[in-house]
Parts: C-alpha cells; sequence; structure tokens
C-alpha cells in the first residue's frame, strides 16, 4: 500500500515538474525557472528550445524573416512558443502550425503597435511560403499528357490540373513582397497565381488573369471533361459568349498551361 502511495506521489511531482520546466521554457522573460535546478543548465534547455525552434520557421518562412526586423521577428517566434499550442508532435509541421498562429492571433495594441507594425500582409505570406514548402515536398504523380500535344488535343481530351500545381488567390501581391517592397494595402484586383513544381522540381509561379484562375480551378476539380466541355461550363459560369474568340482565347491557355507542364 505503501508503495503504490509513493509511486503515484512520484508520478505527481514528476508531472508538476514538467509543466514547471515546460511553463519556464515557453515564457523565460516572465516565468522563473524550477528552483531546484542549476541555473546555467537551465539556460541552456531554454536556449536550445528558442533557436530550434526559430531556426525551423526562419528556414520555412525566409521572406518574412527578411522583411522582419530582427527584434520583431524574434518578438513573434516568443509569442508563437508561449501563446500556441501545437496539435502535432512532428517538427517538419511547425510551419503549417506557425500559420495557424498567425491565423487566429490578436495583437496585442501595446506590443504590436507601439513597438512593433506587423504587416497586414503577414498571413497571408506566411500561407504563400508555407504552400511552396508543401509543393517541393511533393512526388509528382505520372501524366497522360505528351509535349506535343496541340490546341486541338487539349480541347478533345480529358484534361486535369497534376497533383504539384495550386491555384492561389491572395488580397496581396505575396510573390512579389521583399526587404525593398512591402505593400502598406492591398491593390484595387486580387492578387491570382498557380504555382508549380516544375520539371527540375523547383517550385515556381505564374501569375493567372482572373479568366485563367477560374479556368485553373475548373481543370482542379475536373474528372471527366474535355477542354472544350470545361470552356463551356466556364463561360457559363461567368455569363461569356461562347463565341469562336473565347475558344481560341481558351485554348491559348490551356496550350499555356501544358507548356509548364502542369496538366495531366
Amino acid at each position: 500500500m505503501h508503495k503504490v502511495q509513493n509511486d503515484a506521489q512520484t508520478q505527481t511531482s514528476l508531472a508538476q515538474h514538467q509543466e514547471a520546466m515546460t511553463t519556464y521554457l515557453r515564457d523565460p522573460e516572465q516565468i522563473a525557472p524550477p528552483q531546484q535546478l542549476d541555473a546555467r543548465r537551465v539556460g541552456v534547455y531554454r536556449d536550445l528550445v528558442f533557436n530550434n525552434v526559430e531556426s525551423q520557421l526562419s528556414t520555412s518562412f525566409p521572406v518574412i524573416h527578411s522583411v522582419l526586423t530582427e527584434e520583431h521577428w524574434y518578438a513573434l517566434v516568443r509569442e508563437f512558443l508561449r501563446d500556441y499550442r501545437a496539435q502535432t508532435p512532428y517538427f517538419s509541421q511547425l510551419s503549417a502550425e506557425f500559420v495557424d498562429f498567425l491565423s487566429h492571433r490578436t495583437a496585442n495594441p501595446e506590443e504590436d503597435d507601439q513597438v512593433f507594425h506587423t504587416p497586414e500582409f503577414l498571413l497571408e505570406l506566411a500561407h504563400y511560403e508555407r504552400v511552396e514548402l508543401d509543393l517541393f515536398m511533393l512526388d509528382r504523380e505520372p501524366s497522360s499528357l505528351f509535349q506535343q500535344d496541340t490546341e486541338e488535343n487539349l480541347l478533345t481530351r480529358v484534361i486535369t490540373l497534376c497533383n504539384v500545381a495550386l491555384p492561389l488567390v491572395y488580397q496581396y501581391p505575396v510573390h512579389q513582397i521583399s526587404p525593398d517592397f512591402q505593400p502598406s494595402e492591398p491593390p484595387a484586383q486580387p492578387t491570382c497565381l498557380l504555382l508549380f513544381q516544375d520539371d527540375q522540381e523547383e517550385v515556381r509561379f505564374f501569375e493567372l488573369q482572373l479568366l485563367a484562375y477560374h479556368l485553373v480551378i475548373k481543370l482542379a476539380e475536373n474528372q471527366h471533361s474535355t477542354g472544350y466541355d470545361l470552356l463551356t461550363e466556364l463561360a457559363e459560369s461567368l455569363q461569356l459568349p461562347t463565341t469562336e474568340q473565347f475558344y481560341e482565347q481558351g485554348a491559348g491557355l490551356l496550350k499555356q498551361l501544358h507548356a509548364l507542364n502542369v496538366l495531366n
């Protein structure tokens, strides 16, 4: 009986110690380390946790890391470590958790507006950089199309978007953001992009006009329609006249996409 009680007390003590340690590691600026631990050794763990998280995030979000000041970037990582509770044990998924953190983040006026100015485009930029990483990690599925396919072939056969291409739309021109270009407000027109993995397995972007974006969306959802049928459906959904010029323009768009090797 005494052994069971002692074991239970030991487990409780260990759990309390672990909670105290993790609470400190999450917020060392506000929380004191467990008293029974050597300060120097605790400091090693503290720096190791922060540096590992910061290194992973700065690698995953190089543009965000470049446009924020070093002080602002470190403060954002500290906030993520302190306030966010990740839903996955995989370190490789940390960047996805960071995007989720930003999507639910409520800025503190004292910390954010007066000390730092968090750009309005930050969430969209984080999403864009995360998608780049996701596409880079994918293996391409075999394609049923051939490089010599003509516009006529693309109109008469069933075509779909390949698995390593993704249409995206943003308020901000996220593909242009850099230390030298940081828009303060979104432009009048949204930014439509096609992110894709090229033949060298590098992720690239292709800027789309609105009509092309709607066509790519239909390609991504398609299972049985030919190129001609897709263009007809597109014209109906956008209430456009199905003129010969429309189909010529649509066939040209399909040929452009085929040249990028993003069609199946």
